[in-house]
């Protein structure tokens, strides 16, 4: 069972904003779980995938996890984030 507890752990419905999570220096999409201590993320597919027509297929990724915090962009200039900065 992961440790949902501290601030290396992030998941999708923890209330601390949107953040971008990486894995070994690439960026990874649908991410549902990270812990940065461990170096696992939970993820799905994009489209999503269903190998028994109920439930989404999630699976987990290891490697060295970093998490970035998105506080949204500056005005209409879309390069620079506010906030932009490494969580962990």
């Amino acid at each position: 069972m992961p440790d949902l507890h501290g601030d290396h752990v992030h998941w999708c419905d923890d209330g601390r904003g949107m953040r971008e999570v990486m894995v070994d220096g690439v960026l990874r999409r649908s991410v549902i779980y990270a812990d940065v201590k461990a170096g696992v993320v939970v993820a799905h597919d994009l489209p999503l995938k269903t190998s028994d027509g109920e439930t989404v297929d999630i699976h987990p990724e290891w490697g060295e996890v970093r998490v970035i915090y998105c506080g949204g962009y500056v005005r209409s200039n879309q390069t620079f984030r506010m906030g932009e900065g490494p969580i962990q």
